[in-house]
């Protein structure tokens, strides 16, 4: 009976936690790495193309590391609340399918080390994101 409430208590502990905040979503599992990501759009401009009028969005997004040991790949995950859409990634490669949006490190070439921020940029083209969307940080084993 000891083994199996040691069992029950390692999968309670190793279970991620999710809590929402707008434009801020954190993502831990206890002992292990973890991070969490803010949206922020920092600059807004207009133009002419084909006839239309478009507006590009620069967002820059933060990752904290949050946990105590140092993040070399993660993930970014969030949907947009309207019809946005990513043209040109200045960070890691970026795949959107409808309104999701997903965000891989390039690999271990910049690391998140315990407290420390890195921050990746990119151009969103429509509307500015409102709601701001809840951005997941998720690191990659």
């Amino acid at each position: 009976m000891r083994h199996r409430r040691i069992g029950v208590l390692a999968a309670a502990v190793l279970v991620p936690v999710i809590i929402a905040i707008p434009g801020i979503a954190t993502a831990e599992a206890v002992g292990a790495s973890a991070c969490e990501a803010t949206y922020r759009e920092v600059n807004s401009w207009s133009y002419r193309e084909d006839g239309s009028r478009v507006t590009d969005n620069m967002v820059k997004i933060s990752i904290r590391n949050t946990g105590t040991s140092t993040i070399d790949e993660w993930r970014l995950d969030w949907t947009w609340p309207g019809k946005q859409k990513v043209t040109v990634s200045l960070a890691g490669r970026m795949d959107q399918s409808g309104a999701h949006v997903t965000v891989h490190s390039n690999g271990s070439w910049n690391p998140v080390k315990p407290n420390a921020v890195v921050r990746q940029a990119f151009i969103q083209r429509g509307a500015s994101a409102v709601p701001v969307p809840v951005v997941t940080c998720t690191p990659v084993q």
